[in-house]
């Protein structure tokens, strides 16, 4: 009898750990998705503010109208949206373990050497550098609606446009 409940013990021990580590890893999933959301949903406002820029650039040019001031006040607000976006970034790469390219900025396991999109060697000094403090407080205001990332640069041009 003596032996089937240490191997009963082993199983409850070993079931407690599996149990353990499950959860963490659910736990940094949740946060991952969550901080998806979270850029997904700045990236959307950036959009937003990028055509609310091309409204203005396109009346000051059109009609002459002094549209500066208005200007001004997207583009702080573009800048703000952007520095909050790459903090987030920084939290979803430290959540994920890993790192930037310091060439191309592909996405990297944190231990790479080199780049696996372009080959850049991966040097500890380029780590240092562009590290991102991730624990700056970041102003979370969900946008109404999150496209699924567009680039900033088309929306800019289509703004510019109208």
């Amino acid at each position: 009898m003596g032996k089937i409940d240490g191997i009963l013990d082993d199983v409850v021990v070993n079931t407690k750990a599996a149990a353990s580590a499950v959860s963490k890893k659910a736990a940094t999933v949740y946060d991952a998705s969550k901080h998806k959301i979270t850029a997904a949903n700045i990236r959307g406002d950036i959009n937003k503010k990028l055509r609310e820029l091309g409204k203005y650039t396109y009346k000051a040019k059109a009609c002459g109208a002094d549209m500066d001031e208005q200007i001004d006040q997207v583009i702080t607000e573009i800048t703000e949206l952007k520095d909050n976006l790459e903090i987030i970034n920084a939290h979803i790469d430290e959540i994920k373990n890993q790192k930037k390219c310091p060439n191309c900025e592909a996405k990297l396991p944190r231990n790479s050497n080199f780049c696996n999109v372009c080959g850049t060697k991966i040097d500890v000094a380029d780590e240092v550098i562009d590290e991102v403090d991730v624990t700056e407080d970041v102003v979370d205001e969900p946008a109404e609606e999150a496209p699924a990332e567009p680039a900033e640069e088309n929306a800019a041009e289509e703004a510019t446009a109208e």
